[in-house]
């Protein structure tokens, strides 16, 4: 019996070296989120570390990460979540490596969201190590209804007859007539003893980045967002964008959301480098008309900023001189 208990021994501890080393190299993940509720439309960082040794950090893969799976839109699919932004580090520390990515998620879908747990497994090893799930609570936008409460019914009222009341209708119809016959003698008249020609006024219509550039100027110049009246300076500075957008770029921003305006700046060679100053105005604007947050007077300025930056960048070019022209035109024709 003694034997038997000491050869068991013996063989638990020559496994014991090897079962450390096989837990060494097995990767450690750890998910953690910033905040599990937010308001549907604003956004959270989930963090996820990927602890490896150092020399196998190269064969590493991620096991139902979030990815971005359309490049031109920039967003994809997670959980029931958007994601709009990836990011990753590395750093090494005792012969270890930590690899820290960070996914910004973007909620829409009122409702509790479980996140899928992200895994990861070295190449040439069959076992995936994976995180654990994180809840995201999304909280719907509030929204004003009004109530109607059931009244009795009133009495039947006696309306109060006035002198119009006693004419016939038809007499209505035949002074109207008259007078429209008497108006088109008049008018006939007029025209025949004496012809004038007509010019048609018309007037120069703005240019969608004058009318922009105006209407932002009257905006700072009227010292809405200082006086404690953010809702209406996101509102107004929101609808100066949207009408520049749909007079500039044909984009019908006035009928879209959010989303669908930051879809529609990235698909447009025009507005693609851009369409983060749009979006970072879009969010706050977004926060203060539905999530009634209050933002610091910092944070208008940026705003603002944005805004006006987004218009500069894309004002359209000045036509090139006559002389340019000319010699475009010689060049074509020598052709």
């Amino acid at each position: 019996m003694n034997r038997t208990i000491a050869a068991i021994a013996t063989a638990a501890l020559a496994a014991l070296p090897a079962v450390t080393t096989a837990a060494q190299t097995q990767p450690v993940v750890n998910a953690a989120i910033d905040s599990v509720v937010v308001t549907m439309g604003s956004t959270a960082t989930m963090t996820v570390e990927v602890t490896v040794p150092a020399d196998a950090a190269d064969r590493l893969q991620l096991v139902d990460a979030p990815v971005i799976t359309d490049n031109e839109m920039g967003f994809g699919e997670y959980g029931g979540v958007q994601v709009v932004a990836i990011g990753a580090d590395t750093t090494e520390t005792g012969g270890r490596s930590k690899i820290t990515n960070t996914y910004t998620l973007q909620a829409f879908n009122p409702g509790l969201q479980s996140l899928p747990p992200v895994g990861a497994v070295i190449a040439g090893s069959h076992d995936t190590v994976r995180a654990a799930n994180l809840p995201l609570k999304v909280l719907p936008v509030d929204v004003d209804t009004l109530t109607m409460a059931l009244m009795p019914m009133a009495g039947t009222a006696q309306p109060q007859m006035k002198w119009h009341d006693y004419i016939p209708l038809s007499l209505f119809w035949i002074l109207a007539a008259a007078l429209l016959i008497a108006a088109g003698v008049f008018l006939w008249m007029r025209f025949r003893r004496k012809r004038v020609e007509a010019f048609e006024v018309t007037k120069r219509p703005v240019p969608p980045y004058e009318l922009a550039i105006d209407r932002l100027s009257r905006l700072r110049a009227s010292g809405i967002a200082s006086a404690g009246n953010e809702k209406r300076f996101y509102t107004e500075l929101t609808e100066i964008l949207r009408q520049y957008l749909h007079g500039r770029f044909g984009i019908n921003a006035m009928e879209m959301t959010s989303p669908q305006i930051l879809r529609a700046l990235r698909r447009n060679p025009e507005t693609r480098d851009n369409a983060s100053l749009v979006q970072e105005v879009l969010v706050m604007a977004d926060f203060v008309k539905f999530a009634k947050e209050r933002p610091l007077a910092d944070d208008n300025e940026r705003a603002f900023s944005r805004a006006s930056a987004f218009v500069e960048s894309t004002k359209p070019l000045p036509p090139p001189p006559v002389d340019q022209q000319i010699r475009k035109e010689v060049k074509k024709n020598s052709k």
